[in-house]
């Protein structure tokens, strides 16, 4: 029998059923779906026979997806050794982090094993210890040990003096490392100076620009001159660099004024400036401006992409409850293959405003569905960093008061990752949300890789009597009974609908 679980519940079931498995985790799970085959890696510091090994089979048998024909296990038997951890450490660290490795040497690498517990202390300079606790290299090391080991892994940093023989290069070099790994940048040419002749030739990317004082560069797209109530002349420019769009308010300088009255649509600078909050609004600053030319052959890198959480930690699904007025999971039904042989996220978001580049998302809400059924819900209300209007309240019933209390979207991003986990997405208008979950995916570095489906086109497709095709008009052709503009209840409407739309399709 098919049993929906947890990889926690799993493999909690899995080292209940013998001593020898009392440490055993999961190292990988190989899907292969042209031949329908999942082989899920375990790791273990026991030997495991044949028959234990039968044993963990039909328990993998059990939680798999009957889409599946083949199921296979492997166990592989690691023991937590120091030297072999320490090694681990030393060239993941060198591959990953090259601005720390600078710094480190395999001797400053130590580590102590007590039972299942290992407790290890990378010795660094100043710098590279505040580098990897600010940059959270120490959770995503302690993440990547415990797939390579049968241990739970905890570790620290040592400051240690910087000798004498990098002590003259090391602030440079861990700078210009840093600005490396930790951003990625555009060296534009041609810089001409109106502001400042030591600005360089170096900015981020827009996209990268969160908070703080930043230095990017792009094209004009929109330049515009107003005053203040003291009637001191100030401009509005807006900036294209390719990887994202911003805009900064830039107050005139005497000295100045006529250069920069000269800066025209499709021109290039380079701007350094400060983003912060304004009356909860994202402000961007600009202090100084030079003249550039925006390189004709820049291709942009891509981000490092976390991988998926292995847990959740704030928001935690639910079981889903259907609402529709009449049931469509009839028992005596057969729902097509590409709806049972999939799994479904089905989803949608309320925000502050319809430029995702602009706005917040105020709430999260999707269901999942396994099978051809409704399986679990997954919701949250968001504190977003942009104020909401009495307008935009009384479109989405979603005020400040309600959301005064709720995370921020860069907490809930790496819960809704694992939801989504190996699921196709789906959404009425998905162009529209999907903007606005890449945006703030992307802000704490995870790609959003899933195929998505547009229930829009799908309705247009398999419904053309309809002269209209949004969510209501659906949902009143299918029966479906919801509060609209709030995200869970779009989420239910819009996945009733779409397991009818699929039955359509596939009727014909």
């Amino acid at each position: 029998m098919y049993t929906v679980k947890s990889s926690s519940e799993f493999i909690a079931d899995l080292r209940a059923m013998d001593e020898r498995l009392k440490n055993l985790r999961i190292s990988s799970i190989e899907i292969d779906r042209k031949e329908k085959a999942v082989l899920y890696a375990f790791i273990c510091d026991s030997a495991v026979d044949e028959d234990l090994q039968r044993k963990i089979l039909k328990e993998a048998e059990k939680i798999t997806s009957p889409a599946f024909s083949t199921v296979k296990v492997s166990v592989k038997k690691i023991v937590s050794n120091d030297e072999l951890i320490n090694n681990e450490i030393y060239r993941y660290l060198s591959k990953n982090y090259p601005s720390v490795s600078i710094f480190l040497k395999p001797t400053d690498v130590v580590c102590t094993v007590v039972g299942n517990l290992v407790k290890y202390v990378l010795r660094l300079t100043k710098d590279g210890a505040e580098y990897v606790t600010k940059n959270g290299a120490i959770l995503k090391l302690n993440d990547y040990l415990s797939k390579k080991f049968c241990s739970d892994f905890v570790g620290g940093t040592e400051i240690k003096e910087a000798e004498e023989t990098v002590s003259l290069l090391s602030d440079e070099v861990y700078a210009d490392e840093l600005q490396k790994i930790e951003h990625r940048t555009i060296k534009v040419k041609d810089v001409i100076t109106i502001d400042d002749e030591n600005m360089g030739n170096l900015a981020l990317y827009i996209e990268d620009a969160v908070q703080g004082e930043v230095t990017v560069c792009g094209k004009i797209t929109e330049i515009a001159e107003r005053e203040t109530k003291n009637g001191k002349p100030f401009l509005i420019i807006h900036l294209d660099d390719t990887t994202g769009r911003t805009s900064g308010v830039y107050f005139s300088k005497k000295n100045t004024y006529h250069k920069i009255k000269e800066l025209q649509v499709g021109d290039a600078i380079i701007v350094r400036g400060s983003i912060g909050d304004y009356n909860g609004r994202r402000s961007f600053t600009f202090d100084k401006i030079n003249r550039c030319t925006f390189p004709d052959d820049f291709v942009k890198k891509e981000k490092y992409k976390k991988a998926i959480p292995h847990n959740y930690k704030l928001i935690f699904p639910t079981e889903a409850k259907t609402v529709k007025v009449k049931s469509v999971f009839d028992a005596e039904e057969v729902l097509p293959a590409e709806l049972t042989d999939n799994t479904y996220v089905v989803f949608d978001t309320e925000t502050t405003g319809l430029d995702f580049m602009n706005n917040g998302i105020t709430e999260i809400g999707a269901v999942k569905i396994v099978g051809g059924k409704l399986t679990e819900q997954f919701t949250t209300l968001i504190k977003p960093d942009y104020r909401i209007t009495e307008e935009n309240e009384a479109i989405t019933g979603i005020s400040e008061e309600m959301v005064k209390d709720a995370p921020k979207i860069g907490a809930v991003i790496p819960d809704f990752m694992k939801f989504i986990d190996g699921a196709i997405l789906v959404a009425h208008n998905a162009d529209f949300d999907m903007k606005f979950i890449k945006r703030f995916a992307g802000a704490e570095e995870y790609e959003v890789k899933n195929k998505v489906i547009d229930s829009v086109e799908l309705a247009r497709a398999q419904l053309p009597q309809l002269k209209r095709h949004d969510l209501h008009t659906i949902a009143d052709h299918f029966g479906i009974i919801f509060h609209h503009h709030r995200a869970l209840s779009d989420a239910y409407a819009t996945a009733e609908a779409f397991i009818e739309l699929m039955k359509i399709k596939n009727n014909r």
